[in-house]
């Protein structure tokens, strides 16, 4: 039976505001943000980044000078912005707690005045300190900080593809059979590829041998069960607004040495944008998925994703579809460390035939294109 499993997941989040004029530029930094500065933000420029993890801290920081209404809440969501940013939203709206300053009794006209501000006219507002590049990442901490784990590991998640260089890794693939007449798995071949991620173009996969030998054919027509998503796409399509995940903690648990906190999440198949494809015929179905995710207490970044396809549509050759991936701090040359996976699993299968596909996946030799790297403890 040849399956394959596939997840086609955007997870790159740009985010810069255009700004004309320097002094433009400055007044926005200045005073609260005015929604139609926030959409200007939230739309993406290419070639230029803005996290919406620092905007969510310039928000606390600046406060905002608009309705914060059911409307424009929907008007932003569809702009682009994450639960996060909602949420600085809201705790901006909270800080706003002070009355507003009684007005000056008006001044007695002097015979050296050349200009009265008209009676009706308001005092111009206090300009608010322009923000460093630290005074951001302390605002951006302080934001963090306030939200609950797993939305910080979603904060972190949004950030991960865009924090990563562009990169090349051999995967070691045992792929594995089960078949009604046996009880244990049997190896059927191993694959030796080559992945390289490139920001713009994303993940790109080389067959490079096949049972120890080197081969020509492609990685699309290997046959058998295949994945991709690994990098980054499970991770950012669990924490993406359009998700709605559902998390709930339920115990710490301490994982390769670093102390956890382990949550069940559920996303329902309105939502999901997990797809499993049946190479045999070309068929494709999306399906809900659950599971469990290990966020290291200490930093909030993910350590390991387990995940199950649920409520596969009937009549699928498929009925099983589970995957797991563990991440770890890996250091990709001059001692820069990105969180990277180090190994994965991919389960595939049919209840009624009783037939199962099992790959296993170890990740070794990060490289920035030349450089080796090496897993840090």
């Amino acid at each position: 039976m040849a399956i394959q499993i596939r997840i086609a997941r955007l997870v790159l989040g740009l985010l810069i505001g255009c700004v004309i004029g320097a002094a433009a530029f400055a007044q926005d930094q200045q005073a609260p943000f005015t929604k139609g500065e926030l959409l200007r933000r939230l739309k993406p420029v290419t070639g230029q980044r803005y996290e919406q993890g620092d905007l969510a801290g310039e928000i606390v920081q600046r406060g905002i000078a608009f309705a914060l209404d059911a409307k424009t809440l929907d008007e932003l969501r569809k702009a682009g912005a994450r639960e996060f940013l909602i949420t600085a939203l809201r705790q901006a709206v909270e800080n706003a707690t002070q009355p507003e300053p009684a007005p000056k009794p008006e001044e007695p006209v002097r015979a050296d005045q050349s200009r009265l501000r008209p009676p009706d006219e308001a005092p111009p507002p206090a300009a608010a300190p322009v923000l460093t590049e630290e005074e951001r990442r302390a605002a951006r901490a302080v934001a963090l900080a306030k939200m609950p784990l797993w939305e910080q590991a979603g904060v972190h998640a949004t950030d991960y593809l865009e924090e990563l260089p562009n990169f090349i890794v051999t995967q070691f693939v045992t792929r594995s059979v089960r078949t009604p007449d046996q009880k244990d798995w049997k190896d059927e071949d191993k694959l030796e590829i080559e992945m390289s991620y490139h920001e713009k173009s994303g993940e790109k996969f080389k067959l490079l041998k096949k049972n120890g030998k080197e081969t020509t054919l492609s990685y699309s027509n290997v046959g058998g069960a295949t994945s991709t998503g690994e990098f980054g796409s499970v991770l950012g399509a669990l924490f993406a607004e359009q998700s709605r995940a559902e998390f709930k903690e339920v115990k710490q648990e301490t994982l390769r040495g670093k102390a956890t906190t382990v949550f069940e999440y559920k996303v329902k198949k309105g939502n999901s944008d997990l797809k499993i494809t049946d190479t045999t015929n070309g068929r494709t179905v999306t399906t809900a998925y659950e599971g469990t995710v290990w966020i290291e207490t200490a930093t909030a970044r993910v350590l390991r994703i387990e995940q199950a396809a649920v409520d596969i549509q009937r009549g699928f050759s498929m009925t099983v579809a589970e995957s797991a991936v563990d991440y770890d701090w890996v250091a990709i040359a001059a001692d820069l460390k990105f969180l990277l996976p180090i190994s994965a699993e991919v389960l595939l299968g049919s209840d009624s035939q009783r037939f199962y596909s099992r790959n296993t996946i170890e990740f070794r030799g990060y490289r920035m294109f030349a450089s080796d790297v090496k897993i840090v403890p």
